[in-house]
């Protein structure tokens, strides 16, 4: 991008506030940003962390228009819905008897008839996700729309349990229909796939359709399908281009740490920019002492941070939160959230490396608006297969919804995140020239993390909790130490030791996982936690201090502050009070009134 500076450097340095320069028009971005928090329903959305948390925070009436959608994406969302983990494994089994039980059934006879005596909490469970995600009608009234768990029904009385069991669990018609039609399909893919027949008679006739682009103009060639390796190629370069970005990375940083000049990443575009500044990652200089505040240059801010050490899922699923907040004001926003959110549940049930026409999408202009926005994010590659315009869905684009279809513990999820890393990293390395992309890291003992990798952004990364002065590399590999400075120094940006400790397992090298060994070693991990419980062990507290006359004036302010919490600590052997400084006119008040009343006794 024409005009964007960046702050050059040969090697590790330690983060700083100020990271790159942009240029006016991405600065000027967050003045024109929608404000969110006028309305509480969006701001609810706006804290959404995952997909399908989205979708339970959706108004009902938006969740049954999507579940009702057209096939294939009604049908797809619905059965999205059942596999994610927001549902119990009961909930799941629940519904599945619904769809085939004609959608009705009596309380009692599932709770007494379907489940064990001893799961009847399950049970009411069970229920109670299916009614949170419109699945069931609101007639249980088991819980609200916002995915809290109720307390046991125990505490609601013997009538009201009663009043329960006699209702009837009844399927929504939308979500019944959807489901019905998914189960009858054959096909696991939400569109047909462009076939080797498409593309070789395509070859052989030579005809170009020209139906795909607007009036006027010029088409692109078509070209053979992209490959498995060009698809994540092209992911990679796409965050990479953010992640150099936010770290201000300068032309050599971006050919990775031999210099290498093929395949340099670009700076992301200015509408991604315009994302950064939007979702806080990155705002305008304070120290800025130009008159002209439009040409301040950005810098990174601790939640920019904090959004480096985050896997790509979590990363991804930040821009398109952001998406969707940015449609607040737009007239026509519901339409768009439900064309978006469809569209994305469609991208998680295909394969990667698989292909699909623009015209799978029909004329519907929001659905390929929203294929083109998404393509911005990396989530698609766009081009041009056979004589039309096609899309070809990403790893990132897949795995953002099958992440939340797995239910399972944290570390079960650090683990799956770990495998897929590593599966990444295998094909990197039989690479016959390894990637910029792939980071094996292993952490001994001694406190030395070791880091196979080719990238300057991920020494960047490794920075911002490891010792730079440390810092020691070969062609392939490099070294850092860990140290209570730089992990502090981390937690002064923002970075927890949760997201440090995160990011170890999931980018540990595979050969830790092949004899039993801890991806961190305990000693490491205890000191990194240990460091930052050190930030909470003592607390200050602004006070005032007060000398009383005697004992007897002690123990009664001493009493008279203890009611009133104003009292921080008191010392017997010396008479001073330490009372709350916010509270110090109060107990001021109440020792002259005290003095008094003694003078006149």
């Amino acid at each position: 991008m024409a005009g964007t500076k960046r702050k050059s450097g040969g090697g590790p340095s330690p983060p700083s506030t100020k990271r790159g320069k942009s240029n006016a028009k991405a600065a000027a971005a967050p003045s024109s940003a929608p404000d969110a928090s006028s309305d509480p329903q969006e701001v609810l959305l706006s804290t959404s962390t995952s997909l399908f948390e989205y979708l339970e925070r959706l108004p009902p009436r938006t969740l049954r228009s999507i579940y009702a959608l057209p096939a294939p994406r009604g049908p797809t969302v619905a059965a999205a819905v059942i596999r994610s983990s927001c549902l119990t494994d009961m909930a799941r089994q629940c519904a599945l008897r619904l769809v085939a039980c004609g959608g009705a059934f009596k309380v009692r006879n599932i709770v007494e008839g379907w489940i064990h005596r001893h799961g009847r909490r399950d049970a009411l469970l069970a229920l109670r996700r299916l009614e949170a995600m419109d699945i069931l009608e609101p007639t249980l009234g088991l819980a609200s729309r916002r995915g809290e768990d109720v307390e046991e029904e125990e505490e609601n009385g013997d009538d009201k349990r009663k009043k329960l069991m006699g209702k009837d669990a009844c399927l929504t018609p939308e979500f019944r229909d959807s489901m019905k039609l998914y189960l009858s399909t054959s096909s696991s893919s939400p569109w047909p796939t462009i076939t080797r027949d498409q593309i070789d008679a395509f070859k052989n006739n030579g005809v170009d359709s020209k139906t795909d682009g607007k009036e006027g103009e010029k088409e692109k060639p078509s070209r053979d399908p992209p490959t498995r390796q060009e698809l994540e190629a092209y992911t990679q370069s796409s965050w990479d281009s953010v992640l150099h970005f936010l770290v201000g990375s300068d032309d050599n940083d971006r050919k990775g740490i031999d210099g290498a000049s093929d395949n340099p990443i670009e700076e992301p575009s200015d509408a991604v920019i315009l994302f950064l500044t939007r979702i806080g990652l990155m705002q305008e200089d304070p120290d800025y002492t130009g008159s002209d505040r439009s040409r301040a240059p950005l810098v990174i801010t601790s939640k920019g941070y904090e959004f480096m050490l985050r896997d790509i899922n979590a990363q991804v699923w930040q821009f398109v939160l952001q998406y969707m907040n940015s449609l607040e004001h737009h007239e026509m926003k519901n339409e768009v959230r439900m064309e978006a959110l469809s569209f994305l549940i469609c991208l998680g049930s295909c394969r990667v490396g698989e292909g699909y026409h623009v015209s799978v999408l029909g004329k519907n202009k929001l659905a390929r608006q929203v294929m083109k926005d998404f393509g911005k994010f990396g989530l698609l590659f766009v081009c041009r297969v056979a004589g039309k315009t096609a899309f070809y869905p990403t790893r990132v684009a897949v795995n953002l919804v099958a992440s939340n279809e797995r239910a399972g513990s944290r570390q079960s999820d650090v683990l799956g995140q770990s495998v897929a890393a590593t599966r990444s990293l295998e094909e990197a390395l039989d690479a016959p020239v390894p990637s910029r992309s792939h980071l094996a890291v292993i952490v001994q003992t001694n406190f030395q993390v070791v880091a196979y990798t080719r990238s300057k952004l991920h020494v960047s990364t490794l920075g911002l909790f490891c010792d730079v002065q440390s810092y020691r590399r070969l062609p392939n590999v490099i070294f850092f130490h860990i140290t209570r400075d730089s992990i502090r120094s981390a937690f002064r940006l923002g970075v927890t030791a949760d997201q440090i400790l995160r990011f170890l397992l999931v980018h540990a090298h595979p050969m830790l996982r092949s004899g039993g060994q801890q991806l961190v070693p305990s000693n490491v991990r205890d000191q990194i936690l240990l460091w930052d419980k050190e930030r909470r062990r003592v607390t200050m507290d602004e006070v005032w201090v007060h000398q009383c006359r005697d004992a007897a004036e002690f123990a009664a302010v001493g009493q008279y502050a203890s009611d009133s919490d104003a009292l921080a600590w008191g010392a017997a052997h010396t008479n001073k009070l330490y009372i709350h400084f916010q509270k110090w006119e109060q107990v001021q008040t109440f020792i002259r009134k005290w003095r008094t009343k003694q003078l006149k006794t």
